[in-house]
């Protein structure tokens, strides 16, 4: 079965993993492909589906990847087109939404301004509801596209069962990979767009510890409560496990100060998690995703 699929598609065998994760964790996988149009994806699904581990990487952006990942990982890094029409975007699942929002800004459309400073794909923000400045990617998504084995179909976005850092793809549908999206925008100024994301831009650096790698927010906000706070007031800035650390910057992020594994910051957070239980009695629920 790997030599089928590397004969047929862009494939590393044992690949690297390193520039596939935003904490730059050194890991490997078995495999790591890349499908260029949705009749190779379909076919590497038909290959892998029921016989191995597998899983669509976006950014790597909320994610904890072990030290080796015995199983395929499919990264959609082809699926790199949008466009504009009567004020509806359609993107691919594989654009950035950090470049898509200062794309769309500087030509004058607004609805995704909020999201300039998130490093993942459009796939990864509809699948974890990605939101800031009390905005999220649910608010005016129209539809998405998904691939479900070997049909296609849309799903109108009232039936994803979004909530907060949360959607239908997590539970009822984790094996439906996400395509492309429709998104209602509107014409709006590009210089108070761009003005108001230097200004949140400026305010990330100088409150997020942006100098390391990370995934950003490791946990939820409790209803009413911010998780760094807590964190912050249990006095766990600074402990470390080995080269992974609660950031000193902000108590929400763990940062990579070297060369940490996914054992030392699945450590972290269980001592963050059991330290918040113990002091305030809040179970705190991690919004990144380990990865097994």
């Amino acid at each position: 079965m790997i030599e089928e699929l590397k004969e047929k598609f862009e494939t590393i065998e044992d690949a690297e993993l390193l520039e596939y994760n935003t904490y730059k964790l050194d890991t490997k996988c078995r495999l790591l492909m890349f499908p260029k149009n949705i009749i190779e994806l379909k076919s590497i699904i038909d290959i892998v589906n029921n016989k191995n581990k597998w899983f669509i990487i976006g950014n790597g952006s909320n994610i904890i990847l072990p030290d080796y990942y015995d199983g395929i990982i499919i990264k959609l890094k082809y699926f790199s087109e949008y466009s504009i029409f009567d004020n509806v975007l359609t993107t691919d699942a594989g654009v950035m939404i950090n470049k898509l929002s200062m794309d769309i800004s500087s030509k004058g459309y607004k609805g995704l301004e909020w999201a300039s400073g998130i490093p993942g794909t459009i796939g990864g923000c509809i699948y974890n509801n990605a939101g800031c400045y009390g905005s999220e990617i649910c608010d005016n998504l129209i539809s998405v596209t998904v691939l479900d084995k070997d049909k296609i179909y849309d799903i109108n976005r009232e039936d994803l069962e979004f909530s907060y850092r949360d959607s239908i793809f997590k539970s009822k549908l984790k094996n439906v990979i996400i395509l492309s999206a429709k998104f209602k925008i509107e014409k709006s100024s590009k210089e108070e767009l761009l003005d108001l994301i230097k200004t949140r831009t400026l305010k990330r650096v100088e409150t997020q510890p942006l100098e390391y790698p990370s995934c950003g927010s490791v946990f939820r906000n409790p209803e009413g409560v911010s998780a760094g706070k807590l964190i912050d007031e249990s006095n766990l800035k600074g402990y470390k496990i080995n080269d992974a650390m609660i950031s000193y910057k902000h108590a929400n992020f763990i940062i990579n100060t070297g060369k940490a594994k996914s054992k030392d910051i699945i450590e972290l957070i269980n001592i963050i998690k059991a330290t918040i239980k113990k002091n305030y009695n809040i179970d705190l629920v991690l919004e990144q995703e380990i990865i097994k």
